[in-house]
């Protein structure tokens, strides 16, 4: 099992964002996400930032973003 991210493009406001890892998610996550509150959101905040002390894996953390942008409705495609 590769512990790296399948590659997501992510559109927000009109500009497409490449976020290939936890760290770049909770980057978006931070910055330029639509919804800051709810279960989806604050569990991939979570996530994303429980794979620095390594306690989350890659694979959970981008499972946990990608409920986030269904639950927000970000348009995003797998690259």
């Amino acid at each position: 099992m590769s512990s790296r991210w399948v590659v997501l493009v992510v559109e927000r406001n009109h500009v497409l964002h490449t976020i290939a890892s936890a760290d770049e998610a909770l980057e978006m996550l931070f910055a330029n996400w639509p919804v800051t509150q709810g279960r989806a959101f604050f569990s991939a905040m979570q996530a994303c930032a429980g794979t620095m002390a390594g306690g989350v894996t890659q694979r959970e953390a981008q499972s946990a973003f990608l409920a986030a942008a269904l639950d927000a409705k970000v348009v995003f495609r797998l690259a």
